[in-house]
C-alpha cells in the first residue's frame, strides 16, 4: 500500500467530519443519543481527530455521568487504536521498521519495546506526555502481537479517560472537586515529563 492511497481518502474524511463537527456536537448536546450511538460518534472523533479527544471524553462524562461516559469513551478509543494498529501493520510495517532502524535511539527504543512489549506499551499509555498517535503507530512497525498491544493499550487508557470523564461530570456540579483533580493531574504531567526527559537522555 502506498502512503497516498491512504492519505488522500483519510484527508477527505477528516475534511468532511471537520465541516460538520459543530452540527454533530450541537445534535449530541440537545438530543443525548443512546450510548451505542455515542460510541459510534466517539469512534469517529478518535479516527478523525477534528477535536481534542479529551473534550469529547468530558462531554460524555457530563452527558452520561462519569462511569457510563468513561465506558463509551474508553471502548471507542480502544477499538480505534486496534483499527489503526491493524491498518498500519498491514500496509506499512516493513517500511516503518526500516525507517526506525536508521536512527540509533529510535532503534534502541524499538528493541526495548520488542523485548518488553506489554510493560512498555502500558507505560506509554499511562504517561500523558507521550503523543498517543505515536503509541498507536510505533508498535505496529515492530514484532509485537496484536493481543499484547490491544490489552496493554486498553488498560493504559483507563486512568486518563476516567479522569477526564469525571472532570466533565464535576466541572459544572462541584467546581472545587474539579479544580483539585486538575491540580493533581498537572502535578502528574510535570512529574511524567521530568521522568520522560531523564529516561530519554539515558536511552
Amino acid at each position: 500500500m502506498k502512503i497516498w492511497q491512504l492519505a488522500v481518502p483519510y484527508a477527505i474524511a477528516i475534511a468532511c467530519f471537520f465541516a460538520y463537527k459543530d452540527e454533530i456536537a450541537d445534535w449530541m448536546a440537545h438530543h443525548q443519543p443512546s450510548p451505542f450511538v455515542a460510541f459510534g460518534v466517539a469512534l469517529c472523533f478518535v479516527l478523525f481527530p477534528v477535536l481534542p479527544y479529551k473534550i469529547v471524553i468530558g462531554t460524555f462524562g457530563y452527558m452520561y455521568g462519569p462511569l457510563l461516559g468513561f465506558l463509551v469513551s474508553w471502548s471507542a478509543a480502544s477499538v480505534a487504536s486496534v483499527m489503526l494498529y491493524m491498518l498500519v501493520r498491514a500496509g506499512f510495517q516493513k517500511r516503518g521498521r526500516a525507517y526506525l532502524a536508521k536512527f540509533e535511539r529510535m532503534d534502541k527504543i524499538a528493541k526495548l519495546m520488542e523485548k518488553h512489549p506489554f510493560a512498555i506499551i502500558l507505560a506509554a499509555r499511562l504517561i500523558p506526555v507521550l503523543p498517543q498517535a505515536l503509541v498507536n503507530v510505533y508498535p505496529a512497525f515492530l514484532s509485537i502481537r496484536m493481543p499484547t498491544y490491544a490489552i496493554a493499550s486498553a488498560l493504559g487508557k483507563i486512568p486518563s479517560i476516567l479522569l477526564f470523564s469525571y472532570l466533565g461530570n464535576q466541572l459544572f456540579v462541584n467546581l472545587h472537586n474539579a479544580l483539585i483533580v486538575i491540580g493533581v493531574y498537572a502535578v502528574l504531567l510535570a512529574c511524567s515529563w521530568i521522568g520522560y526527559r531523564i529516561w530519554t537522555r539515558r536511552a
